[in-house]
Parts: C-alpha cells; sequence; structure tokens
C-alpha cells in the first residue's frame, strides 16, 4: 500500500501510519499539502508552449519528500511557508480550473508525498472530464509502489535525475554526496528503478501538431558547478538504459537559494562550488558531451534561467 500502515511512497520507505497521528518523514500526512497553482509560462518548451500563448498549469505541493540544500522551492518544500491541507475533492476542482484558464497540461510539482491522494484526484478528474495531459513533476525518488497506482493516469513524466554514481561505486552503496545534497543515500538506486518504470508506462516523449507533449518522458538534469551532480556518469547511464532518443533537459539554472541550510555549517566545507553560480565553460562542456553521446534530443538553457523566472512562495504571484 501507498498510503495508511506502512508509507512507501518513496525511497525512503519510512513505514509509518499516515492514517494515524504520526507523519511521514516529510511532514505529509493524510491531507494533500497545497502551496499554490498558476499558468506557468518558464517550463520546457513541451509544457509551456510559446511565450504567451498558454502555459502549462501548475501545482505546487508542500513537503518535498527531498532536502535538497540549494532548492529553490525550499520555502514550501522544506520551511512549508504560506501553505495548507486540501483534500482530494478541492485538487480535481483546481486542476478543471487549471484547464478552463487555458492550461496546455496539469503539471503537478513534487507530487510523491500525496501520490495516493493525487491517485484518487486523477480518477475522479478524468471520469468528470479532464482532457488535457498530466504531468507528474517529480524529484525522482519515487517507489515502484507509487509509480503502480499512477500507471495510466500519468501521461507525461518529469523527473529530475539529480546525480550519478562516483567511479566505481555501486548503486546499492550509501552515497555521503547524495546525502548530504539531496538528503538521501541511496537516491540513485531508487532513481533508476524509478526512470524504468516511468519509460516502461508511457515510452518516449510523444508531441502534438502543436509541438507540445502529448505523452512520455522528459528527463531533467541540474548540471551542478564543480561537477557535483556528477554529469558524465549520470548522462552515459540514461543513455545507455534509457536510449539516446530519450528527451532531456539539460538545465542551467543552478542557484544557491537555500544556502541558509548550509551557511558555516563544516558538512558542507568541501563543496564549495555550491556557493557560486554555473559558469558558461561548465555548462558548455556538459551540452556538449551530451551530444556526443547522441543525446540530440537535448534542451538546453541560457544561463540567465539561473535569474530568471526565480519563484519566491512569499508573493501571491509566485514568479513575479
Amino acid at each position: 500500500m501507498g498510503k495508511g500502515p506502512g508509507c512507501v511512497l518513496c525511497g525512503h520507505m519510512c513505514r509509518v501510519d499516515r492514517s494515524g497521528p504520526s507523519l511521514g518523514r516529510c511532514g505529509a500526512g493524510t491531507l494533500v499539502g497545497f502551496s499554490s497553482s498558476l499558468i506557468h509560462p518558464g517550463e520546457e518548451p513541451p509544457l509551456s508552449g510559446l511565450v504567451g500563448n498558454g502555459g502549462s498549469g501548475t501545482i505546487f505541493f508542500s513537503r518535498c519528500n527531498l532536502s535538497c540544500v540549494f532548492c529553490q522551492n525550499w520555502q514550501i518544500s522544506q520551511a512549508n511557508q504560506n501553505t495548507r491541507d486540501i483534500g482530494v475533492d478541492e485538487l480535481v476542482e483546481t486542476m478543471f480550473k487549471l484547464a478552463s484558464m487555458g492550461a496546455h497540461n496539469v503539471n503537478l510539482v513534487s507530487p510523491t508525498p500525496y501520490a495516493f491522494e493525487i491517485a484518487k484526484a486523477l480518477s475522479k478528474a478524468k471520469i468528470q472530464g479532464l482532457s488535457i495531459p498530466v504531468v507528474y513533476n517529480t524529484g525522482g525518488y519515487d517507489s515502484p509502489t507509487c509509480l503502480a497506482m499512477l500507471d495510466g493516469l500519468v501521461d507525461v513524466y518529469l523527473p529530475d535525475a539529480k546525480i550519478g554514481l562516483s567511479p566505481e561505486a555501486d548503486e546499492n552503496d550509501p552515497d555521503p554526496d547524495s546525502m548530504r545534497l539531496f538528503g538521501a543515500r541511496d537516491y540513485v538506486k531508487y532513481n533508476r528503478l524509478a526512470l524504468k518504470e516511468m519509460k516502461r508506462q508511457v515510452g518516449h516523449l510523444i508531441l502534438d501538431g502543436r509541438g507540445l507533449a502529448a505523452k512520455g518522458l522528459l528527463v531533467r538534469h541540474l548540471v551542478l558547478p564543480d561537477n557535483l551532480a556528477r554529469t558524465d556518469s549520470a548522462l552515459r547511464w540514461l543513455r545507455d538504459h534509457l536510449g539516446a532518443d530519450l528527451h532531456l533537459s539539460l538545465m542551467a539554472q543552478y542557484h544557491p537559494a537555500h544556502l541558509i541550510k548550509v551557511g558555516d555549517n563544516p558538512e558542507y566545507r568541501s563543496y564549495p562550488g555550491l556557493g557560486r553560480p554555473l559558469s558558461v565553460r561548465e555548462y558548455e562542456k556538459w551540452t556538449d558531451f551530451a551530444w556526443s553521446l547522441g543525446l540530440h534530443n537535448t534542451f538546453v538553457q541560457d544561463l540567465e534561467a539561473a535569474t530568471q523566472m526565480r519563484p519566491d512562495f512569499d508573493k501571491p504571484d509566485v514568479f513575479n
């Protein structure tokens, strides 16, 4: 079961009974942690479409199951600021509201802790006539149990592949870097399982006649300074196991947004790159590398993305 006695929705496998007074490791209970919903013009082109013509119908959830030290959404993902808990019916209403506003899709951001409730909401919404694609926008630490519940309900999977393996490491070995950076020492193990299952469910990305995502898999990888994300290892695995036809979003928008968590903590002194933006040379190195691997369906960003479309969840309009 994904919820109730023994929650196993993500790789933490905390097995807490969320139907009782206890909360999961992520802090989630039986209601859905909701922050905001909006039409987002700044996602990848297959999601947001052309500038000034609609956008992605984004729903931001709170209480992420990961704890990335540089998270741009830390106000809601970790601090749980300006959020509230809603039920399944209100979540369904929010989906239809976004559709009525002209959203190209329903984009569920950091949904993993609420996959059980989301599955119920999607079942209801589709019965009631929701026709735009559903995008599951996740940090990529979802369990097989979680993804099994979503099979047939999600049209487009948009997972992160946050980090590759260090040289000579095994995916079953605890990874101290992954733990310090993302809060999950076995991230790679569960991420690889998740990516394979997502690919099995929806296949490679399919675009409609407008160039918008109709179905399929689009994987994100955020390039970090000093190759902290082990981009070479991550991209090789993606090519070898998901195929060169994979659609990849190679992101340049690193910004040390949550260094309040790092500060003078000696645990992070071995990661000096966390305190600076990504350089043009670093990013170009990895875009060239992706191309050399044959990953030609790769979306790239301008480095200005690190300062544009930066969210602030203390504002009514998150991106302005």
